[in-house]
């Protein structure tokens, strides 16, 4: 796993100001940029931490104008005060050719902010690739010492380097804040660039059509950009498509921002296929050469809509899962799209509710002393901005893990799931991208049941100190598997035919529950991969609801009667409206183990 740790983190104000300097910068991210935009970058160690951003002319037009000029210098964003020139910690960094062929190792005090730092001699440009970048020397005491624009990244413009041992390329950590320095005599060489580039990738897309899309758009030059035109060519494609762009703020000098755009995909199907966007006309005029923003779609005729697959990691005797479990209940309940929740309750201790899909799953957490609740994970996928599946506690509020959803809701999805069930049979169908019917994909189908009360079945933490006044009232065991339908826990091995499409029928099965409010069954297609933590994508997730009382029905020995009204998730409904069915929205609810009509 990458050991790079990323921060997000508040600045002393919400927008950075812009100066006066005798050098214009030029580079790829925001100069003005909002706080919540910003993120650090560091290994959160005693240890060097260098960060560089390529500038090539043989992909930047407007470099490739300024060969035989002079870069002055560097400027660069730091998070804190690194003054450790006395010790050759702290300075700037200039390589040409490859990125560890240095050329420029200037040692220097950097201050917190912006720092303009001028190379004792001029760097001039040539043919060569040119690396611009900085170093500190991080310490625990002040982590995170380099900063990234976090909502776009420019290809190149993000290397680090951890310790001195080796440069990695960072594809969804941001855009590095470093910035060359020209003398302002060079001004009339970006007086009408602009630099454009998808954000929203890899997105799923079909072939030859229009999507909606995230454009990231950076201002390169001193005057504001109200409007852009941009030629737009995806891979297969023999022409570019020309669109507009009105932005309803303008984009001021140097800065940049993200807006929605009507996009347009190329003919070449794939999951990694390149999409290019150039800015050909900014305010009306013609624009100046600028270096194209080529990124990745994922293009097919077989765009499923993404189900994304929620899995918590709980116990019993967790004296914190309870809290995040409140804080993800209410992120769920803002989230306006579809969603499959599921809970395991191992990874700490095993409880009642704890089955072997539960222990199976563990593999995740790399062994058992990486284990710990609560801990979550979204379509077993290392989200943008993380290093593993596996994601613990974050603030307590909703907001982290509806910054989840979005990112897991938009991830492409890979395969098509349905599910059915009747009495006898629960039959589980659908489609494979096609350019995945050969690879080994597995299905797991589970019965879950939601809604289980806390007086039933104990909760550790429901009387912490900081825990929420309401969460007493609110939290129940939701997600509990009761049954896996597959041969195998981890899931079944699929088998399709040519066209990736598979049928899957397992007989029903009568179960005793625990006396929650609602069941599910649930279906999603994934990947098994023990060895490589990023390889357990679930292509797609469904779920199907069955009531309190299943489909054949359940013992409800163990349920109070009480007044009580439930929705199908398990959540109650607040006690005022509990009394007068009618003041309910339309829809089915449960009282007292009866599922209830309101029309």
């Amino acid at each position: 796993m990458k050991r790079i740790a990323l921060v997000l983190f508040i600045l002393h104000s919400s927008i950075f100001a812009l100066h006066s300097f005798a050098q214009i910068p030029y580079g790829y991210a925001p100069i003005g940029v909002p706080e919540n935009e910003l993120s650090g970058l560091g290994g959160n160690k005693n240890e060097f931490v260098q960060g560089m951003v390529l500038f090539d002319p043989a992909s930047d037009p407007a470099l490739a104008r300024l060969k035989g000029k002079e870069i002055k210098g560097i400027r660069c964003y730091m998070r804190a005060d690194y003054k450790q020139k006395r010790q050759s910690r702290s300075g700037i960094l200039a390589s040409t050719g490859k990125i560890d062929n240095f050329v420029r190792t200037q040692y220097v005090d950097l201050s917190e902010g912006w720092n303009d730092v001028m190379f004792d001699e001029p760097l001039v440009i040539g043919d060569e690739k040119i690396f611009l970048g900085v170093q500190a020397y991080e310490t625990i005491g002040t982590p995170y010492p380099i900063v990234a624009y976090s909502k776009a990244t420019v290809p190149q413009s993000c290397w680090v380097n951890l310790a001195k041992k080796s440069w990695e390329e960072y594809t969804d950590r941001g855009t590095l804040l470093i910035f060359a320095l020209f003398d302002e005599s060079l001004s009339s060489n970006f007086e009408q660039v602009a630099y454009a580039q998808n954000t929203t990738h890899p997105q799923t897309v079909a072939p030859e059509c229009d999507f909606s899309g995230g454009l990231y758009v950076h201002n390169c030059s001193t005057a504001p950009i109200t409007s852009i035109e941009i030629a737009m060519q995806g891979q297969g494609a023999t022409v570019p498509t020309f669109r507009t762009i009105q932005f309803d703020t303008p984009i001021e000098a140097y800065s940049g921002t993200v807006v929605e755009a009507l996009l347009r995909s190329g003919s070449d199907e794939g999951t990694s296929v390149d999409w290019t966007a150039t800015v050909t006309k900014i305010n009306g005029n013609e624009a100046q050469a600028g270096r194209p923003g080529t990124t990745k779609l994922y293009v097919t005729y077989d765009n499923f809509i993404r189900t994304p697959l929620i899995e918590e990691f709980t116990s019993q005797r967790c004296v914190n899962c309870p809290q995040m479990a409140y804080f993800l209940d209410k992120a769920l309940e803002e989230y306006e799209g579809d969603y499959v929740y599921v809970s395991h309750h191992t990874g700490f201790q095993e409880d009642v509710f704890t089955t072997q899909p539960d222990r199976e799953i563990l593999y995740v957490f790399g062994g058992y002393e990486y284990e710990y609740n609560p801990a979550i994970m979204y379509n077993r996928a290392i989200l943008e901005g993380e290093n593993q599946i596996i994601q613990g506690v974050r603030d307590m509020s909703p907001t982290p893990y509806l910054e989840a959803l979005a990112l897991a809701s938009n991830m492409p999805a890979m395969a098509e799931v349905k599910i059915e069930a009747t009495e006898s049979t629960v039959r589980v169908s659908g489609r494979i991208a096609r350019d995945l019917v050969n690879n080994p994909l597995y299905l797991s189908c589970y019965l879950v049941e939601d809604g289980i009360s806390t007086d039933d079945y104990f909760q550790k933490g429901m009387d912490d100190a900081d825990a929420p006044a309401d969460l007493k009232d609110v939290f129940h065991h939701n997600g509990i598997i009761l049954h896996y339908f597959t041969k195998e826990a981890i899931g079944d091995l699929i088998e399709t035919d040519e066209q990736g499409r598979y049928d899957i029928t397992y007989p029903n099965v009568e179960k005793t529950g625990y006396g929650g409010t609602g069941r599910r069954l649930v279906a999603f297609v994934h990947k098994v991969n023990k060895s490589n933590f990023g390889d357990n994508y679930v292509l797609n997730a469904t779920e199907t609801r069955v009531g309190a009382d299943g489909i054949r029905g359940v013992d409800n020995a163990k349920r109070k009667m009480s007044n009580e009204v439930f929705d199908l998730s398990g959540r109650r409904i607040p006690s005022g409206l509990k009394s007068q069915f009618s003041s309910l929205k339309k829809g089915v609810y449960i009282s007292n183990g009866r599922k209830i009509l309101v029309r």
